[in-house]
C-alpha cells in the first residue's frame, strides 16, 4: 500500500474514493499492513465512495440543523419520474416509460453534476430536450414542495451547510479520482472556504514491466489469462492478481467457468461441494437471476390465477419450497403427467381437475396441491388494492404459507440473497409516501422491475485474484494485473451523448462525453494509471472473432510485445480421463428375450428397430422418454389428432360411398359441421385452456374445410363400405405382442379390404421400400390382417397435397394410387413380411447398435442417452488428424 496513503489514514483523515470497491480495496490493504507491523487492534479507515460521504454528511447534518429535508432513496426517486412522465403530454408518444425515466433520471443527474441550467434561453431545444425540461420543471416543484432531496443535488445542498459540516472534519483525501465534476469541484472549494484541508492523491507508479498478448480466440485469451494469475499464485502466494475486463457483463459466465476450469479443476469431482474459490468476480448479477429469488417470483405470480407449464415445472422441481425433499420423486411425474396435457397455461381449476381425475395415484402430490388451494384462498380474501407497503406485507405472507425459502438449511450465499430479497422489499414498502393504492398485477410489475435492476453479488473473503470491469479497477493497485479484451472495439468504449441534453450545452460545460477528444484523453489517462497500477502488466485481445479478424486497441499499440499462451494448461477432465486404464469393447447387444416370454409394444415398436435399433432398445425397453414441451395452441400431433377424431365421426355416419354420394352438398355440410364440432368438444374437456372462443371458432373453420376437401377426393373412388375406424386390436407377432390402431379399413365390392392411414405432414410411399423402412406401420397391418388386403395407402391430408399414396394390388382401386412395376402384389407382402420378420427377431435378440438411418435422429428425443453427436465429433476429429497427417 502507498505509505504516504497510509500514513494519512492512520492520522484520522477521511478518504473519499470514485467506487465502493475502491474504499474495500484500500481498507483491506491497510489491514494488511496493519497486521504485517504486528499490531492486533486498529482504527478502521474512514474510507468510503463519494456518494456514501455526501450521504453520511447529510446524515450528520440532520442532526444538527432544524431542517425538514427528506433524502429520498434510488427508487423513489425513479418512481417519482416515472410518475411525472407518465402524467405529462408526451405519454403516449412514448413506448416505454420506464426506460425513458431512467434516461431522463441520468440526464438530471448529469445536469446537476456538470451544473448545466435547464436550459439557457438561447438554447436550441430539441423536442426530447424541451420535454425534458417540462419534467425536469415538474420534479424541481415536487421536491420544493414536499423538502424532498435527491442524491443529484444532495452536493449541492451540502455546500449551502458547509460551517455545520466542519466540526467532525479534519482533512479529506480525494483518492484517484480520473475526473472531478464541477459539482464536485464547487464542494471541494466550499471546504477549503471553512478551512477543511483537501488533498487530491493518485496511485504510486510501481510498473516494472508491460506487454500486449495476442491470442487466437476470445476463450483461448481467458484460458491464457487464468493460467498467467495460476503462475503468479504458485510463486508467491500472497500476492494480488486483477484481472480488468472493458465488457465484463457480456462474457461474466466465459470468464467464471474459464479461470473455475484452471484454478479449481477438482470442483469437477464433486459439483455439489462448496470450494472456497482464490478468485472473485466484481460484477453481481441481477437478484432475479438468484435461485431463491425466481422461485420467490414465480410463486407470486400465481396470484395472476394462471400459470404456464413452464413455471409450474420449476416450482414443482425447486428445493425452496415446503414438501420439497419428500414429495421429490412424485412432483417430478406430476411435471411429466401436465406436460403430456399439452396446455402451456392452467388456471387454478383445471390444475386441480387434472390432479383429482386424470392423473394416476404415483403422480399425485397432494401437499403440493394443498399448498396451492391454501394460498388461493389467502389470495383471493386480499386482493383489493392496497398500499405497496401492504403488498409487501403479503408477499412476505404467502411465501411463508409455501415454506420457503426451504425446509433445508440456506448455505452463505443463500442467506445473504435472503437478506437482499427482504432489503428489496423494504425499499418497494418506502413508496408508500410517493404512490396511490395499487392492485397486485401493479405491486408484482413493481418489485419484478426493482429485482432486475438490483445488480448483487455475495459477499465472500478477500480473495487474491479480483476479477473486474473497467470503472470497478479505478485506483486499484495489484502485483499483477491483466487487462483483457483490449480490442478496438472495445477500447477506448464509446461513451453515448445523452439525448435529452443539447450536445451544446454539454460542450459549453465541458461534459466529457460531448467531446470526442476528451473522451479519447480521458482513455489515455486511464491506460496510463492501469500501466501505473501494477509491477507487471499485460494487455491482452483475440485477433480473431468467429470469421471476423480482430485489431488491437490504438492505446496499446506502441507497447512491446509479449508471449503468454496456454501451453501449461492441462484440462483437469483430460487428465483424468488419459490417467485412467481403459479397456475397449464393443458392447451392441443386450439381453435377448428368452424364448417363450412374449414382447409387447406398438406399431412404433418395428418403426424404432428399422431407425435404429438402439432407440427401440431405449424406449421400448427401458421405457426412456424425454418430457414433453408444450407450445401456445396446439401441436402439430394435437392437429393431427383432431382431424383423425373428425374423420372418424364422419365415416361413422356416412359408412359407404354409396351413402355419401346420396348425400346433397347441404346435408354433408351439417353432418361435417356436427362431426368436428363433437370432435373439438372432446379436445376440449382435455385441453380447455387453450381452446378460446376465438381459437375455436378457427379450428373449425380449418376442419370443416379439410374434410369438405377430402371428401371431393373420395366421391373418385370406386364402391366401398367403411368397416372399422380407429379400431384398436391386439395381435402376437413373433412372440411379440402389438397393440395396434389402424385409423381405418375400407372393404371392396369384392370382399378385400384397403387399409389407410391418415397423415397431415409429408408422406412417401418410399418409406416402405427399403431393408430399413422409415415408416413399416402399414407393411405390418397388411400382412398381420386377418382379411385379403387389396391395397395399402397414406391418406394425405396436407393442404395443397391432397390424396392418396400408397401401393396397390392393381391399378383401379385407389385414385392415383398404382400397383409395383417390379413385384407382384402378393410378393411384395412376402417381403415386407420377411423385412418385419427380421426387425421383429433382431428386436428379441437384444440388437441395439447405434446405427441410425440417415433420417432417425432428426427428430430423436433422446440424443444425450446414446451420445451420438459424440462419436460423430470423434469422427470427424480422427478424420481431420488423419487428413493431416497425410499432407
Amino acid at each position: 500500500m502507498d505509505q504516504s496513503l497510509s500514513k494519512l489514514i492512520s492520522n484520522g483523515a477521511t478518504v473519499i474514493t470514485p467506487t465502493q470497491r475502491l474504499s474495500r480495496h484500500i481498507r483491506y490493504q491497510y489491514a494488511k499492513d496493519q497486521i504485517a507491523q504486528g499490531k492486533q487492534a486498529w482504527q478502521t479507515p474512514d474510507c468510503l465512495p463519494w456518494t456514501a460521504w455526501c450521504k453520511r454528511s447529510f446524515e450528520s447534518l440532520s442532526l444538527r440543523t432544524k431542517g425538514n429535508e427528506i433524502l429520498l432513496n434510488n427508487l423513489q426517486q425513479q418512481w417519482l419520474w416515472q410518475e411525472i412522465i407518465s402524467q405529462s403530454k408526451y405519454k403516449n408518444q412514448l413506448l416505454q416509460v420506464t426506460a425513458t425515466a431512467k434516461q431522463v433520471a441520468q440526464a438530471y443527474q448529469l445536469a446537476k453534476e456538470w451544473c448545466i441550467p435547464v436550459f439557457p434561453n438561447e438554447t436550441y431545444l430539441s423536442e426530447d430536450a424541451f420535454a425534458f425540461k417540462n419534467w425536469a420543471d415538474t420534479y424541481d416543484k415536487q421536491k420544493g414542495d414536499n423538502d424532498w432531496l435527491d442524491d443529484a443535488c444532495l452536493p449541492d445542498h451540502l455546500a449551502l451547510y458547509i460551517q455545520e459540516l466542519k466540526p467532525p472534519l479534519n482533512k479529506i483525501i480525494f483518492y484517484d479520482f480520473d475526473q472531478l465534476t464541477t459539482q464536485q469541484l464547487n464542494l471541494k472549494q466550499a471546504l477549503i472556504d471553512v478551512g477543511i484541508e483537501i488533498e487530491e492523491i493518485n496511485a504510486t507508479d510501481q510498473n516494472q514491466s508491460s506487454s500486449v498478448s495476442e491470442l487466437n480466440s476470445q476463450e483461448s485469451e481467458i484460458l491464457a489469462a487464468a493460467c498467467w494469475a495460476k503462475e503468479h499464485l504458485e510463486k508467491e502466494a500472497h500476492a494480488t492478481i486483477g484481472i480488468i475486463a472493458p465488457n465484463l457483463s457480456t462474457i461474466r459466465d466465459k470468464v467464471d467457468y474459464g479461470f473455475a476450469s484452471v484454478l479449481t479443476p477438482q470442483k469437477w469431482l464433486d459439483p455439489e461441494q462448496a470450494i472456497q474459490k482464490p478468485y472473485s468476480i466484481s460484477l453481481g448479477k441481477p437478484l432475479s437471476n438468484y435461485a431463491l429469488i425466481n422461485t420467490a417470483t414465480n410463486l407470486l405470480s400465481l396470484g395472476k390465477r394462471k400459470v404456464s407449464i413452464n413455471t409450474l415445472s420449476l416450482l414443482l422441481h425447486s428445493p425452496f419450497l415446503k414438501g420439497a425433499n419428500e414429495e421429490a420423486a412424485v412432483r417430478a411425474k406430476f411435471d411429466a403427467a401436465l406436460r403430456r396435457i399439452g396446455e402451456q397455461q392452467l388456471s387454478f381449476k383445471t390444475l386441480y381437475w387434472i390432479a383429482e381425475e386424470r392423473c394416476k395415484e404415483y403422480e399425485q402430490c397432494e401437499e403440493f396441491i394443498q399448498l396451492l388451494k391454501t394460498f388461493e384462498i389467502s389470495f383471493l380474501s386480499n386482493a383489493k388494492k392496497k398500499t405497496l407497503r401492504q403488498w409487501t406485507l403479503n408477499f412476505s405472507e404467502w411465501l411463508t404459507g409455501f415454506g420457503w425459502p426451504g425446509e433445508r438449511s440456506l448455505n452463505s450465499d443463500e442467506h445473504q440473497v435472503l437478506m437482499a430479497w427482504q432489503t428489496a422489499l423494504t425499499q418497494l414498502g418506502s413508496l408508500d409516501g410517493l404512490s396511490k393504492p395499487v392492485n397486485f398485477s401493479t405491486a408484482l410489475f413493481q418489485l419484478n422491475k426493482l429485482l432486475v435492476d438490483t445488480r448483487f453479488q455475495p459477499e465472500t473473503l478477500e480473495t487474491p485474484i479480483q476479477i473486474l470491469g473497467m470503472t470497478g479497477a479505478a485506483g486499484m493497485q495489484f502485483d499483477y494485473l491483466w487487462i483483457m479484451n483490449m480490442r478496438d472495439e472495445y477500447w477506448p468504449a464509446l461513451m453515448p451523448v445523452n439525448p435529452f441534453i443539447p450536445v451544446s450545452c454539454q460542450r459549453d460545460f465541458n461534459v466529457p462525453n460531448a467531446h470526442a477528444e476528451a473522451q479519447l484523453k480521458l482513455a489515455k489517462h486511464i491506460t496510463d494509471k492501469l500501466i501505473c497500477s501494477a509491477k507487471e502488466v499485460v494487455f491482452s485481445y483475440a485477433n480473431q472473432d468467429n470469421d471476423r479478424l480482430c485489431r488491437p486497441s490504438p492505446l496499446i499499440k506502441t507497447i512491446q510485445p509479449g508471449t503468454y499462451g496456454i501451453e501449461q494448461y492441462d484440462d483437469y477432465k483430460n487428465s483424468i480421463f488419459e490417467s485412467s486404464r481403459l479397456e475397449t469393447f464393443i458392447d451392441i447387444t443386450a439381453p435377448e428375450i428368452p424364448a417363450g416370454q412374449t414382447a409387447n409394444g406398438g406399431s412404433t415398436l418395428f418403426k424404432d428397430q428399422s431407425a435404429c435399433p438402439f432407440k427401440a432398445f431405449a424406449r421400448h425397453r427401458l421405457h426412456a422418454e424425454a418430457l414433453q414441451q408444450t407450445d401456445i395452441g396446439l401441436s402439430a400431433a394435437e392437429r393431427g389428432n383432431l382431424v383423425h377424431r373428425a374423420l372418424q365421426y364422419l365415416w361413422q355416419r356416412l359408412k359407404t360411398l354409396e351413402n355419401l354420394k346420396y348425400r346433397t352438398d347441404l346435408e354433408l355440410e351439417k353432418i361435417i359441421h356436427s362431426v368436428v364440432l363433437e370432435a373439438i368438444k372432446l379436445q376440449i374437456s382435455q385441453q380447455p385452456e387453450t381452446f378460446a372462443d376465438r381459437f375455436t371458432e378457427l379450428e373449425q373453420l380449418r376442419l370443416e374445410k379439410i374434410l369438405k376437401q377430402w371428401l371431393l377426393i373420395e366421391k373418385d373412388r370406386s364402391d366401398f363400405k367403411v368397416i372399422a375406424t380407429e379400431e384398436w386390436k391386439t395381435i402376437v407377432f413373433e412372440d411379440i405382442e402389438l397393440y395396434l390402431r389402424v385409423d381405418r379399413i375400407d372393404e371392396l365390392a369384392d370382399g378385400r379390404c384397403v387399409i389407410l392411414d391418415y397423415k397431415t405432414g409429408p408422406v412417401s410411399k418410399s418409406d416402405w421400400e427399403t431393408e430399413n423402412p422409415n415408416d413399416p406401420q402399414l407393411p405390418l397391418y397388411a400382412v398381420t390382417n386377418g382379411q385379403q388386403v387389396a391395397a395399402i395407402a397414406f391418406a394425405s391430408l396436407k393442404r395443397g397435397k391432397m390424396g392418396f399414396v400408397g401401393l396397390a394390388d392393381t391399378d383401379d382401386i385407389l385414385p392415383r394410387v398404382k400397383q409395383d412395376a417390379d413385384l407382384l402384389w402378393q410378393e411384395k407382402l412376402d417381403n415386407w413380411e420377411q423385412i418385419l420378420i427380421k426387425l421383429a427377431n433382431d428386436f428379441r435378440k437384444g440388437i441395439a447398435v447405434i446405427d441410425p438411418t440417415q433420417t432417425a435422429c432428426r427428430y430423436c428425443e433422446l440424443p444425450s442417452f446414446c451420445r451420438i453427436n459424440e462419436r460423430v465429433a470423434s469422427f470427424n476429429e480422427e478424420l481431420s488428424t488423419e487428413k493431416h497427417t497425410h499432407v
